[in-house]
């Protein structure tokens, strides 16, 4: 008896988008996040969005670059603050790993500085290339496409 549901073929990179939350040490403080990752022969590069919780609420949102890299399942980013005015603000460094299908990403986050703020993150990839191989098997069927019949 054939097979007939649809293989899912594990993505390869981290190119996709993400959720999750960072939580600081000795607290019980978490801030949930939605993450844009695309990954290019090793280097990552995206962008964070979430909840502004700190002490100027000028704006709801806080947005954030990302810059980094993977070697394996060894993944490790720059997160850097898109603030308005321009101003310096601080690199905040994110050391991980990712499990072997590319789908969740957990470690550690730290400034610079190790007197300041550390804490943990994870984060789970909520689409990517599945999306797009779904999309192309749906048309492929739309169009009369029959060759997964026995």
């Amino acid at each position: 008896m054939r097979n007939n549901s649809p293989q899912r073929r594990q993505p390869s990179t981290l190119t996709g988008f993400w959720t999750g939350y960072y939580a600081y040490d000795l607290t019980d403080d978490a801030i949930m996040f939605t993450a844009w990752l695309s990954e290019e022969s090793g280097r990552v590069t995206g962008s964070v969005l979430e909840e502004n919780f700190s002490i100027d609420q000028a704006i709801d949102e806080y947005e954030a670059d990302i810059l980094g890299e993977r070697h394996g399942l060894d993944v490790r980013f720059t997160k850097l603050a898109i603030v308005q005015p321009p101003e310096i603000s601080s690199p905040l460094r994110y050391h991980g790993d990712v499990d072997a299908d590319c789908c969740v990403i957990s470690g550690v986050w730290f400034f610079d500085d190790p007197s300041d703020w550390t804490g943990t993150f994870m984060m789970t990839r909520i689409s990517g290339d599945l999306t797009v191989r779904t999309t192309t098997q749906n048309i492929s069927h739309a169009n009369g496409d029959e060759r997964d019949k026995d």
